[in-house]
This record gives C-alpha cells, structure tokens and sequence, in this order.
C-alpha cells in the first residue's frame, strides 16, 4: 500500500511540473500573439523624430556600397595580453596521468589526464628527461608546474633553455618541409628538446620513430633535429607565447620521466568601462514576434545627411545585429537612426551622453554589447527603476505603459 501511495505522489508530481512548463511556455507565447495583435500600435514612431536630419537614401532601394574608412578606434585596439601568471595560479598542484600510447605518429607520448582543470584525453606528451623512463602505465601523480616558473632544483639540467622549448612547440614543426629534403616528425622534435633540456642526448633512439626502429641510423635525423635546435637559439631566447599560441605544462611525476603537454594560452581579462568618447560598435538584439525589413543610418560625419549603416529585409524574430560606426574615427556619432518597413521608429544616442551597454533597451531593440573610442568594451547598463523601456508611453508616474504613440 505504501509502494502504491508513493507512486500515486510521484505520478502527481509530474503531472504538475508537466502543467508549470505548460503555463510558462502558454505564458510567453500569449504574450507574444497579444504583441503581434497589436502592431499596428506597437511598432510606431517613438515620437522623437529628428527634423534636423534628412534621409538622403531610398529605403526602398539597394543598400550602397560603403567605402572603406580608417577608423582610429580600430587602430589603437591593442591585441590581447597573455596571462602567465593568471595561467600558473589556475594550474594544480598535482595531477592524475594514464599514459596511454609511446611513440604516436605525432608525439612522444600519449596520454589521458584524470582530474582537475586540466583533465582531457588523448592529449600529445613530450618528455623532457632522458635518464629516467615512462612507459604506457599509470594513473601516476604528477606534480604541475608552468614552464615560466622556478622548477624543482635538480630536475632538469638545462632549466633555463625552456622558453626555447616553448618556441620550437609554437612552430608547428611536425609535417612541416625541411631545408635538408623531407618533412620533420615528431622524432626531430622530440631530440631537439632533449638537446636543449638535458646534458645529454638518447643513444638508440629507439622511440624517436613509429613503429620503433633504429632513428640513429638516418643521418639526415641529427640534420634534421640539429636544425630545430638551431633555429629555437636563433629565434627563441626570451620567448614567451601570446594569445592563440600554447605554452609548456611541466609534469614530474616520483622516480619517472617528466613530460611536458602544451595549453592554450589565456588573455587577462579586460575590464569594460563605462561609455567614453563616442559608441563605435554595437550588437543589437531585434526583439519582436515576426520578421521586419530593417535599416539602421547615422549622420555622414556629423552632418544633417543620413548615412546608411545597416539593412536587412528580412530580420528574424531575434536576430542579431551588428554594427560598426561609419565616420572616419569608426564612430556613430550623436545617434543611430532605426528605421522599421521604411518608417522612422526610434534612435539611440551614441555619443556617451547615456551610458549605454548591455542591458539597455530602445523599443524592440536591445543592446547585447558594444565598444566606445574612449572607454573599450561598454559594461552592463543600469536600468532606472522609473523607466519603460519596450513601448513609448508611460503613465502614472511610470507606474505602467501604454502600447503605441498618442
């Protein structure tokens, strides 16, 4: 009896989650039809339509070329900066390794790691000891350090020449064309990191090939690997990755080979900022129920004439927009003119005035993101409590807001 009373329970449960869905997709869909009901009231002129600016395009037409412009907002963007040290305190203090093949086609080792932040599998393993060994066995604990700080005293001989490991992994060496004839492997990298790394180099050489053989008996081998080694002294003193590249994860494990595996490398976080200068980018979000032609102007370079920026004859039900300002410093100006089926319906101010940024909404429009000249990346706007936002008229103190225009 009980059995049959807790299932009785459970079935009601469901039945009620069941319901809620129901009510909330009902919900949202209602809200949608009662919009799409009401148009003609909805998607209207806010009102404030600049008599100052004159619509010197056909909407009905072609959307013009644009001529490329030079924008100095653009031009003093800075790439990215590499985060080393955010990298070294994101990194484990121990780690779980199986390895799971030696040699592959395209690295010294294979391997799956276990646990943390760093856990993958089928990963590519270099080793960078040649007096101890490792074969396919595990999982083994192995101790993390980045290849950018103070190593263990005694673990390697030749710490210092890391950063020249760093380059030769950035240089996509495996398959690439060799000077002396031939393509590189994974053996030619493989030897010249141990050159590098160690005091001395491997004798057979025995998994500097797949399947394994005698790599020593190929001169053209040294050659090849003498060359890595050479262009990485050349090339390589003081390298430290950047963005899009990969850095070296150092993993020694207790009384076994340690190996290296690469990561990608992080960007420290930029912070946005508030909206200084001019609005230079933005991404807009078109939020209404049924798909419009829409254009987007703004003054050609602050004067009365428009300048058309944006067309879509047919923008989806939340489609994304994006735009980039289209005066010769990439900015919008004092506003972006939004234009619904060839009729004005709203603008938004682009010259810092209002802090704008994700979060701010004109209409049926609303901001996902954007960059000012000054200021960088917009950061999340603060609505006023006392304002409505997807339609025009507000009533009562903003208590509440009537559809459409009167």
């Amino acid at each position: 009896m009980k059995n049959l009373t807790k299932l009785f329970l459970l079935a009601m449960l469901v039945v009620f989650a069941s319901c809620q869905n129901e009510t909330l997709t009902e919900g949202a869909s209602s809200r949608v039809e009662e919009e799409l009901s009401m148009e003609d009231e909805i998607l209207v002129s806010d009102g404030e339509e600049d008599e100052t600016f004159i619509l010197n395009n056909d909407l009905e037409g072609e959307m013009p070329a644009q001529p490329l412009t030079f924008s100095m907002s653009s031009a003093l963007t800075s790439a990215p900066e590499a985060d080393l040290e955010g990298f070294e305190l994101s990194l484990p203090d121990v780690v779980s390794i199986q390895t799971t093949e030696k040699p592959t086609d395209a690295a010294y080792f294979a391997l799956d790691v276990l646990n943390t932040n760093l856990a993958g599998t089928n990963l590519e393993g270099w080793c960078v000891d040649v007096d101890l060994s490792l074969g396919v066995e595990g999982p083994l604990d192995f101790d993390v350090y980045s290849s950018y700080e103070e190593l263990p005293a005694g673990k390697f001989e030749n710490p210092q020449n890391f950063d020249l490991v760093n380059y030769i992994m950035n240089q996509n060496y495996v398959g690439k064309a060799s000077p002396s004839g031939g393509a590189y492997t994974f053996g030619h990298v493989q030897w010249a990191i141990w050159e590098l790394i160690d005091d001395r180099n491997c004798q057979s050489c025995t998994y500097l090939t797949n399947p394994t053989g005698d790599w020593r008996d190929d001169a053209s081998n040294i050659t090849k690997g003498q060359e890595i080694v050479d262009a990485a002294l050349a090339n390589g003193e003081g390298f430290t990755p950047a963005v899009g590249q990969k850095i070296a994860v150092v993993l020694i494990p207790e009384g076994k080979q340690s190996i290296i595996i690469m990561k990608d490398v992080p960007a420290k976080e930029v912070p946005c900022s508030d909206c200084e200068g001019e609005v230079t980018k933005l991404e807009l979000e078109f939020d209404w129920g049924c798909a419009k032609k829409i254009d987007i102007l703004q003054r050609d370079e602050d004067t009365c004439y428009g300048k058309w920026i944006y067309c879509n004859r047919n923008a989806q039900p939340g489609e994304i927009i994006n735009i980039s300002g289209g005066n010769h410093d990439g900015t919008f100006g004092r506003y972006i003119y939004i234009y619904i089926n060839n009729c004005y319906y709203t603008k938004i101010k682009t010259n810092c005035y209002l802090k704008i940024g994700p979060g701010y909404t004109k209409g049926v429009f609303n901001v996902i993101s954007g960059e000012s000249s000054h200021g960088g990346e917009l950061c999340e706007y603060v609505k006023p409590d006392t304002k409505c936002y997807r339609h025009w008229n507000c009533y009562n103190y903003y208590n509440y807001c009537i559809y459409g225009y009167y």
